[in-house]
Parts: structure tokens; C-alpha cells; sequence
């Protein structure tokens, strides 16, 4: 049976995955200052990026007991491995233009070149998000639209970015831009969170639901012999 430690902890996961997911979204919309370097809310802004990171991370790691039983397989395994790499190098990325606030001449250069291939792989983050969607609608035990939501992630960067470019630098393309990236990221692991991990939490703690995912079946009786 599913103990209260074990329901606490799922549940503690469900709501680090909201913190994380709300913050990474609220960043990324620069509505609580920019990381626009040489900006005197520089170091701040990249610090709470770094939290959202972290928190997301470490949220995905709670719910992921609850997303095995709706979503389970390769394609699961796959693109969680994708969002955690991709959270992992957001967060080298924040960690290293911290570190090198204030840098000049070589140094600065050097971090600038090393910020390279952790911008790129943070946007991991977006087809593995589609993966575990997925894996969701292959699993047919989420709900679709989580599932489409989900899926969508990675065509939604692949459209809307390039949409937001178009618009140009005002509000409507810094408004399309967000939404495509850290938007619609932040909103499907908030789904995610409420869905899967609160929703499944609670149904199993009230059932007292097995860890396992199905009983097994009782053997048939044996026939007496003559």
C-alpha cells in the first residue's frame, strides 16, 4: 500500500513542480526584471532562474513515481533524461553568468564561450517535454489533452520562435516568443503537477491503492486427479 511517507513525498514533488514550473515561466517573461547583462538586476534575475531550475528538477524527481503509471516505457525514460539535462545546463548557464558578472577582457570571453553549449542544451527541455507526452498518449492513462499539451512542446518552439523573430522586438514578439518557449513549458509541467502528481496522490492515498501496477491474476484450480 501506498504510506503516508511515500503520499507526503509525491505530494511534496507536485508542489516543488508547481514552484519551479510558475518561476520558470515568470523568468522567462522578464516581468520581474531582465538578464540582459549590465543590468543592475542582472545577478538577481539569473539567480532566480537558477531556483527555477532547481526547483523544476527536483519536482520532475517527486512526480516521477506518479508519471510511471500513466506514462511508462522508453519513451518516459527518454525524454525525462532530455528535461533534466536540459534543466541542468539552464542552470550552469545562470551559475556562470553569475560568476562572471563584473569579468573583462579574456575572462569574459571565456565565459561567453562556455555559455555556448549550455544555451544549447538547455533547450532539451522542449523535445523531451514532447516525449513524455508521448509517452502519455501512447500509455492511454493520462488525460489527452495533458498528454497534447504535452507533445506539443517542441513544435511549439519550432513555430512560434521563429514567429516572434518576425513580429519583431516589440510587445507582440516578445509576447509570441515567451509563449513558445518558457511559457508553454512552464505551463505544461504545471499541468503535470496538478494532474498527475496531486490527483494520483490523493485518489491513491483515499483507495490505499498497491505499489503495483495490477494484481497479479489467480491461478485456476488444479483438477483432481483419477
Amino acid at each position: 500500500m501506498t504510506t503516508p511517507v511515500r503520499a507526503r513525498t509525491r505530494l511534496t514533488g507536485s508542489t516543488t513542480t508547481v514552484l519551479g514550473a510558475v518561476l520558470f515561466a515568470t523568468v522567462g517573461s522578464g516581468l520581474l526584471g531582465t538578464t540582459a547583462p549590465g543590468e543592475s538586476d542582472f545577478v538577481a534575475q539569473n539567480a532566480l532562474g537558477l531556483c527555477a531550475a532547481a526547483l523544476l528538477g527536483l519536482g520532475i524527481i517527486g512526480v516521477r513515481p506518479s508519471l510511471q503509471r500513466v506514462a511508462a516505457g522508453r519513451l518516459l525514460g527518454w525524454g525525462l533524461a532530455m528535461v533534466w539535462i536540459g534543466l541542468a545546463a539552464m542552470a550552469g548557464g545562470h551559475a556562470l553568468a553569475i560568476a562572471a558578472e563584473g569579468a573583462q577582457g579574456g575572462l569574459l570571453e571565456a565565459a561567453a564561450i562556455a555559455g555556448i553549449p549550455l544555451t544549447v542544451g538547455a533547450h532539451l527541455i522542449y523535445p523531451g517535454t514532447s516525449l513524455v507526452g508521448l509517452a502519455m498518449l501512447r500509455g492511454r492513462r493520462a488525460p489527452i489533452a495533458l498528454g497534447v499539451l504535452l507533445t506539443a512542446s517542441l513544435p511549439l518552439l519550432l513555430i512560434g520562435v521563429p514567429l516572434g523573430l518576425a513580429f519583431g522586438t516589440g510587445l507582440l514578439g516578445d509576447v509570441v516568443t515567451w509563449a513558445s518557449t518558457e511559457g508553454q513549458a512552464g505551463a505544461a509541467w504545471f499541468a503535470v503537477a496538478i494532474t498527475v502528481g496531486v490527483t494520483t496522490t490523493r485518489g491513491r492515498r483515499g483507495t490505499g491503492d498497491s505499489e503495483s501496477p495490477a494484481e497479479p491474476m489467480p491461478r485456476p484450480p488444479r483438477r483432481p486427479t483419477p
